[in-house]
């Protein structure tokens, strides 16, 4: 793990190229002298708390997206044992894969439901898409009370901002891979 101020000039860095702003750029947005960013960047001076939020408000990032360690290239996701969440008195059971990430506006989850398993869920807002990959299993997709009968290898893409239920009518379970976009968050 990197020093803070050494982790804070990579992503101050990142985001300055990302952005294609030269230090007189990012000095004007952020009314931090072009000096102190060049040596906040290349790791050489500890930036204090103000310093920090002046860049922050400057380039219109979180506070944290200056002090957040870097991402690695690969992350790998194993599904946990014991579901985030459930419903249905159990058939329907939630396990969280990667979590929502502002940058994409994605959260990716598994779904399995149980024989007989069902869960509606409410309309979510407005910019919401699901996409949903069947591992497993047969299962009914309702979408605004329209069914759709889904098989292994099939997927499905809808506006999540309407109802819409998995139903498991088959005798195994069905396993799903679920992909949210949020669009405005």
């Amino acid at each position: 793990m990197d020093s803070i101020h050494v982790r804070i000039g990579h992503n101050l860095q990142r985001i300055r190229k990302m952005r294609g702003l030269s230090l007189d750029k990012m000095a004007n947005l952020t009314n931090v002298s072009k000096g102190t960013l060049h040596q906040i960047e290349r790791g050489e001076l500890q930036p204090t708390v103000t310093t920090v939020w002046k860049i922050a408000t400057g380039l219109n990032v979180s506070f944290s997206a200056l002090l957040k360690e870097e991402e690695a290239a690969v992350t790998i996701a194993t599904r946990k044992e014991v579901p985030d969440v459930t419903e249905d008195d159990g058939r329907c059971r939630v396990y969280m894969l990667f979590p929502f990430d502002p940058q994409t506006r994605i959260e990716t989850f598994t779904i399995t439901i149980s024989p007989g398993g069902r869960y509606t869920s409410p309309p979510h807002n407005d910019g919401v898409q699901e996409y949903i990959t069947i591992v497993s299993g047969v299962f009914r997709m309702e979408v605004q009370e329209e069914p759709y009968t889904l098989r292994e290898g099939q997927a499905i893409r809808f506006a999540g901002n309407v109802r819409h239920s998995y139903i498991n009518d088959s005798e195994a379970d069905v396993v799903l891979h679920v992909v949210m976009h949020y669009s405005d968050l």
